[in-house]
């Protein structure tokens, strides 16, 4: 078996007496064992749970905490062969598209055979720990968490920042959505839709029920976006908002090759 270890560092504020309240740091650690089942998990297996209990070909530990301000440091047994760097890569590219700081696709070509599985699902399931595990932050505001790898490699920074990003709200769309078709999963209808006027690429996701007209017309714009042609869509949508105002993903519930109005 395989042992790889995530530090997760708390500093300033309480955390720098080497301590924390109970109660965060019990809401904290919930959130560590979750996300880091749930991205193990994934990266092992290439799909996504959302319960966070446990991950298929991996056991999980939790070593007692360091000295000095205040570190957790979970241990992850594969029961197979692994590699490092691509496992602490994939780590890196969840945790930081979960908070809005993912923002350099070329750095992550290599692991375009990972992500596409689970393309703008990863993200959207580590809300929901990840806040978790701000709970220190959101209780101080002078508290950050540095997690990294064993010999101190960062591969992601929270803060008070980042803990709210992670209280998004769910509004009809605040615009015309208009664009094409990146990157799709057919079998979870999760995606990437470069949206015209946001100017960007946003996450997607479309019922499985939906329509096979509505799903035909996602493949067929992937297929188009493949061909370096157009592959014009129009989304009708509800967007999931973060409090900075940044749309993070649409729930889709209608798909046309023509405007709406």
């Amino acid at each position: 078996m395989a042992e790889l270890k995530i530090k997760y560092h708390y500093q300033h504020g309480i955390a720098d007496a080497g301590k924390l309240e109970l109660y965060d740091a019990a809401i904290a650690l919930r959130g560590i064992s979750r996300a880091s089942a749930i991205i193990t998990h994934a990266f092992i297996n290439e799909e996504v749970r959302t319960r966070g209990d446990a991950a298929d070909g991996a056991k999980f530990y939790i070593n007692s905490p360091k000295r000095g301000s205040f570190i957790y440091e979970a241990s992850i047994w594969f029961a197979g062969a692994v590699s490092s760097g691509l496992f602490y890569d994939f780590v890196r590219y969840g945790f930081n598209e979960a908070v809005g700081k993912f923002s350099n696709e070329e750095y992550y070509k290599k692991l375009n055979e990972r992500i596409e599985p689970t393309i703008g699902e990863l993200p959207a399931v580590l809300e929901s720990p990840l806040d978790e595990i701000h709970r220190p932050i959101k209780q101080d505001n002078e508290i950050k968490l540095t997690i990294m790898r064993p010999r101190g490699e960062k591969l992601s920074v929270f803060d008070s920042e980042t803990a709210l990003y992670l209280q998004p709200h769910t509004v009809p769309a605040p615009h015309e959505i208009s664009g094409n078709v990146t990157k799709y999963n057919s079998l979870t209808g999760w995606g990437k839709f470069y949206d015209l006027i946001e100017r960007r690429t946003v996450s997607f996701n479309i019922d499985l029920r939906s329509s096979e007209r509505q799903r035909s017309l996602i493949t067929w714009s992937l297929h188009e976006h493949n061909m370096r042609r157009d592959g014009l869509l129009f989304l009708s949508a509800n967007a999931v908002i973060a409090p900075t105002g940044k749309i993070k993903r649409y729930i889709v519930h209608n798909v046309s090759d023509k405007p709406f109005s």
